[in-house]
């Protein structure tokens, strides 16, 4: 057999997983091939470093921390948990008094809008006081510039100090 195809042999070998039959041949080949037995021995080598060297043994303190640690991370997971748990509950609440908040703001803005510059010329241009023949020669063309001057016109005759931006 060749090298190559042993080298799986001899990794089972290590590991004490061959059969009669298989460590035969690989016993017969190691006979005939000394890069094999020397890969072998190389392979074994760690394995023999560890049965003879004794185990380390942690400080006696070191049960204590390790116990103390987990306790600590315990507490700090719960307390996670816990926030959570009450996020999941608050957010929903918060998103809903959010919503009914900007809808009662809606609904007071809509009901009571601002004047702009169209709503200022019906009040002007065509109110209840104004005589019908000021309101026909008023909208001859109606354009920025003329709403403005009825405005300004109408202010003046009111004594009422318009601010237009």
């Amino acid at each position: 057999m060749k090298c190559t195809e042993l080298r799986g042999l001899i990794q089972r070998k290590i590991d004490h997983e061959l059969s009669e039959s298989e460590n035969r041949v690989l016993e017969d080949h190691f006979e005939h091939c000394p890069d094999c037995v020397r890969e072998y021995g190389f392979m074994r080598l760690p394995g023999r470093i560890a049965k003879k060297t004794t185990p380390l043994e942690p400080s006696p303190y070191f049960y204590a921390k390790l116990k103390a640690r987990i306790e600590n991370e315990i507490q700090s997971a719960a307390i996670l948990q816990v926030f959570y748990g009450l996020a999941r509950r608050i957010i929903p609440s918060m998103a809903a008094v959010t919503l009914v908040l900007l809808s009662i703001f809606a609904y007071i803005h809509m009901k009571n809008p601002k004047d702009d510059l169209y709503a200022a010329y019906e009040k002007v241009i065509i109110g209840e006081n104004l005589p019908l023949p000021m309101i026909i020669t008023e909208q001859r063309g109606l354009t920025d510039a003329s709403i403005l001057s009825a405005i300004a016109n109408q202010a003046k005759r009111k004594n009422i100090n318009y601010e237009l931006k």
